[in-house]
């Protein structure tokens, strides 16, 4: 497949995840499973995930047998797509998880940093997982290859951890209605009930949901488009970063070109900087994971909004430097300054979501009264509202960054691209809502802002006046 192709195939995921999220987070609200309001959309993705991991290592395999390498092809970006819509949609429930049984408590914060904590865990196995050569071990000429190897241990982790969620998690299974969708006739969510009609119904009714959605994230209230714009500029940043990092180093750094004949020196010296980027990479995941550790210590000193923006500027830093030193010892170094970003973003955010969803009368009646439809409203709406920035971010970035190179004819412009968005993050982050007497201070330069108005209409009103006074003089004596 075409570097062109794959970029389109990896913003398809995000794309489908952008209309699926808003749904899923605003019908969790409302769902009274058995299994809770979340678990049963984790478990209904991380089908879609499991299935995934079957596709992408044996998708070959099944396309000949069905009729040759168009069908293998198929199954194979099939398999991409699902697995980048589902685990990217799959957040978005967890993190609802989170908020639903830590909410307003003394832990809020604290699990938020301990699940980034497992997300940049999980990206160092997948990492090292991945560096290891598997081709003459057992497990390969058992399942057929290294591939095959690596993806059924994935599985197999990955299926641990869903356990580990399933029945671990101590969910709230609420008899309460959380939001104003009606999606049977006893108004009930039945998903994963095993009662066919039900589920039926709600899935009908899940789909009529998806417009819905989309207006709950584009009509957020004040605070929260505030944090969106921020998340935005934050997450394109990030995957500027993260997204194109290995080609960065393999062509810039290493000298190498990926269109070289295999074998050749050019391309030796390409892969050779691909696994120095892939590593860059796991250093990130392992800062973060560290960083995670010590994140609440900075923020009881210094604050979310200015943790976010130091976050950033180290980040804006790091990209800067690898624009201007590219060696190798400064893309380990600088990929460890990035992690602190990693961390950031993967948690405050969501804290400060679930700190807004539970003083609502507070936050969300800031610019305009709180209507009964934002009142009922769970937090898994305004998480999927937040997470809608993160898959917008990822979709511009697939769809623009080919273009914007190959005018550019340099891959550096990816990092520099990183550091301007990076930049635009920090700006970006100086605005959003943290605390009440933030909003204060919005409402005392609003109110100023409308005291001064009249006063500078009348001040252009007695310069117009005087201006034409001025005139008539001057006519008169001519």
């Amino acid at each position: 497949m075409e570097d062109s192709q794959m970029s389109l195939v990896l913003g398809i995921g995000p794309f489908i995840a952008l209309f699926l999220v808003p749904a899923i987070g605003a019908t969790s609200d409302q769902c009274q499973s058995s299994l809770g309001r979340r678990r049963p959309f984790i478990l209904i993705l991380s089908a879609g995930i499991c299935l995934s991991l079957v596709f992408i290592p044996y998708g070959e395999l099944i396309g000949n047998s069905l009729g040759g390498k168009p069908y293998a092809m198929s199954i194979i970006t099939l398999g991409v797509v699902l697995l980048d819509c589902c685990t990217q949609a799959c957040f978005t429930p967890m993190e609802a998880l989170l908020a639903d049984i830590y909410g307003n408590t003394d832990m809020s914060e604290s699990s938020f940093l301990v699940y980034t904590f497992m997300v940049s865990l999980g990206g160092c196995v997948g990492y090292l997982l991945t560096a290891i050569d598997w081709e003459n071990s057992v497990l390969a000429l058992w399942v057929g290859g290294q591939e095959q190897a690596v993806f059924l241990l994935l599985f197999l982790l990955f299926a641990g951890s869903l356990g580990v969620t399933v029945f671990v998690a101590k969910e709230k299974v609420s008899g309460e209605r959380d939001s104003q969708v009606t999606f049977t006739p006893h108004r009930r969510c039945r998903i994963c009930d095993f009662v066919p009609r039900a589920c039926l119904q709600s899935v009908i009714a899940f789909t009529r949901l998806i417009p819905k959605g989309l207006t709950n994230s584009i009509e957020a209230p004040f605070v929260l488009r505030r944090l969106q714009v921020a998340h935005f500029f934050m997450w394109a940043a990030l995957f500027c970063y993260t997204m194109f990092f290995s080609d960065f180093v393999g062509e810039e750094v290493y000298h190498g070109r990926p269109h070289a004949l295999v074998g050749s020196d050019e391309r030796k010296l390409y892969d050779e900087g691909v696994r120095m980027g892939s590593f860059g990479l796991l250093i990130q995941c392992v800062m973060a994971a560290v960083f995670s550790m010590f994140l609440e210590t900075v923020v009881k000193q210094i604050g979310e909004r200015r943790t976010l923006q130091l976050s950033m500027a180290l980040f804006t830093v790091a990209m800067t430097l690898l624009v201007f030193v590219r060696t190798p010892v400064m893309v380990v170094m600088m990929s460890a300054l990035t992690g602190f970003a990693s961390a950031a973003a993967n948690s405050l955010p969501y804290t400060l979501v679930g700190a807004y969803h539970e003083k609502q009368e507070i936050f969300f009646a800031f610019d305009s009264p709180l209507t009964e439809s934002l009142r009922s409203s769970g937090v898994g709406v305004h998480m999927a509202a937040l997470d809608s920035s993160y898959f917008l971010a990822q979709i511009m970035l697939s769809a623009l960054m080919g273009y914007i190179v190959h005018i550019t004819h340099s891959v550096t412009t990816y990092i520099t691209c990183a550091a301007l968005l990076g930049v635009a993050a920090c700006f970006s982050l100086s605005g959003i809502i943290v605390t009440e007497e933030d909003l204060q201070t919005i409402r005392t330069s609003r109110a100023l802002t409308v005291l001064e108005s009249p006063r500078r209409s009348q001040g252009k009103v007695r310069r117009s006046s005087s201006g034409k006074s001025h005139m008539s003089i001057s006519m008169e004596m001519f």
